[in-house]
């Protein structure tokens, strides 16, 4: 079998993959946005340190010397709350540099800042010195480095840099323990899985996570359940079935044999083929239901439902029945002259009435009564007889396969009939009535609701 990843190992991969991305994008950024707030910011504090410098001009000559000690003062400006050197050139009229505070020795580099052209070395604002009558004095020229604005970006940046790499290793021990976290009871969810028997009870554990593999967990735990009682019911089947079996053909080979070895003849030979012939339609009809039980636990099994009136279904289970009563001295009474059209299948329904009124028939002394109502959206059938009723804790059990009471027949008609109004989406339980004898309350929908 190919082993395929491993699902924690999946969370992990991109859980880091996700923190990787997350702080390369988040470094980059802030990198190229850094970069370009301090450019912005550096020009400001320049702008500001010239209009200050001009303030100083305003109303001095150029060449006044205690202006000189002024500006020697002011060799840094402030970015990002770090100090930067600043460059001053004080420019006359004419262009010529009358103070300056750079120690730029390449002449053709201090011609090219000057004469204001075009130098990507350097951040730099150059603020117009004016006369009283507006006219032109001198230019002051403030001026600092790109690189030293760029250190102080990669400055930043590594910083940005190193806390991110703390974090993102705590984060990753973080993901390591969350990912432990899911794996670990999904692990112990899947050695108990793979241990599963039924031939074994299933092992104690406990799966407390608060999210969806505790349900998962749980709903294993009811599966389980389901499949242990499912197996019980399946063995107690089949033991039942080859003791309903085993006994008419037991009786078929005992009288059988009795004939044949003419240990018997004349009237008793009679009687023996009576016999033989009384437990082969028994067997036959064991036979045919097992069958037909089977065949409705079947997804293969349809129902073949149809615009049906319930009381024509009610009135033929009752006349199938009538010979069987008529015997026994029972009268079956039946309210049931309404028309409550529904969606049923018209044999299948009958056959389980005819199972439940035949039922009560061996039970009842004299009567058993039919009382069919309307309930609006759902149809309500009462059967009622008037014998000893259920002993304690039998109405639970009634419907159980090849369950049987004290004058039970096969023990499998209860169960086909449960199992056939669940088929119409009904309901169907039993209880004794308070004034004696027992009841089967049927409720079934008139319309079948899309599963």
């Amino acid at each position: 079998m190919k082993i395929k990843a491993k699902i924690g190992t999946k969370l992990f991969v991109t859980y880091v993959l996700l923190l990787v991305i997350t702080l390369s994008l988040t470094l980059f950024i802030f990198g190229v946005l850094s970069q370009r707030y301090l450019i912005s910011e550096t020009k400001q504090q320049l702008r500001l340190e010239a209009n200050i410098i001009l303030e100083v001009f305003k109303n001095r000559p150029l060449t006044d010397l205690s202006v000189r000690e002024q500006l020697e003062n002011r060799v840094k400006i402030q970015v990002a709350n770090r100090l930067i050197e600043a460059n001053v050139i004080v420019l006359n009229q004419n262009r010529k540099i009358i103070y300056s505070n750079t120690n730029i020795s390449d002449t053709k580099e201090l011609a090219r800042l000057v004469n204001m052209l075009d130098n990507q070395e350097y951040i730099s604002v150059r603020v117009p010195i004016t006369n009283t009558n507006q006219s032109l004095k001198g230019t002051v020229l403030v001026f600092t480095k790109l690189k030293d604005v760029k250190n102080l970006n990669n400055l930043m940046h590594n910083t940005l840099f190193l806390s991110f790499g703390i974090a993102g290793f705590v984060a990753l021990i973080i993901g390591f323990i969350i990912e432990r976290s899911i794996t670990r009871p999904l692990k112990k969810l899947r050695d108990v899985m793979s241990n599963y028997s039924l031939k074994s009870p299933l092992e104690e554990y406990k799966i407390i996570t608060g999210d969806e593999i505790e349900e998962l967990s749980i709903s294993f735990q009811q599966m389980s359940s389901k499949l242990v009682a499912y197996d019980e019911q399946q063995k107690r089947f089949l033991q039942n079935t080859s003791h309903e079996l085993k006994t008419p053909l037991m009786a078929i080979q005992g009288n059988a044999e009795a004939i044949k070895e003419r240990v018997v003849e004349g009237e008793e030979m009679e009687q023996s083929l009576e016999v033989i012939i009384s437990e082969s339609q028994r067997l036959k009809k064991v036979v045919d239901e097992i069958i037909f039980l089977t065949k409705l636990e079947s997804i293969n099994e349809n129902f073949a439902f149809a615009k049906n009136n319930l009381t024509e279904i009610v009135n033929k289970a009752v006349k199938s029945l009538k010979s069987l009563a008529k015997k026994d001295s029972i009268n079956i009474v039946a309210n049931n002259n309404q028309i409550l059209v529904g969606d049923y299948d018209f044999e299948k329904l009958t056959r389980a009435l005819v199972n439940i009124i035949g039922n009560c028939i061996r039970y009842a002394k004299s009567q058993v009564a039919i009382e069919v109502s309307d309930k609006g959206y759902e149809v309500e059938i009462l059967i009622k007889d008037d014998g000893v009723g259920f002993q304690e804790g039998e109405e639970r059990r009634i419907f159980e396969r090849f369950y049987k009471g004290k004058k039970g027949g096969t023990g499998i008609g209860l169960s086909i009939a449960k199992i056939v109004i669940e088929g119409h989406q009904g309901t169907i339980e039993a209880y004794n009535n308070p004034y004696g004898g027992a009841v089967f309350k049927i409720l079934l929908p008139k319309a079948k609701s899309p599963e």
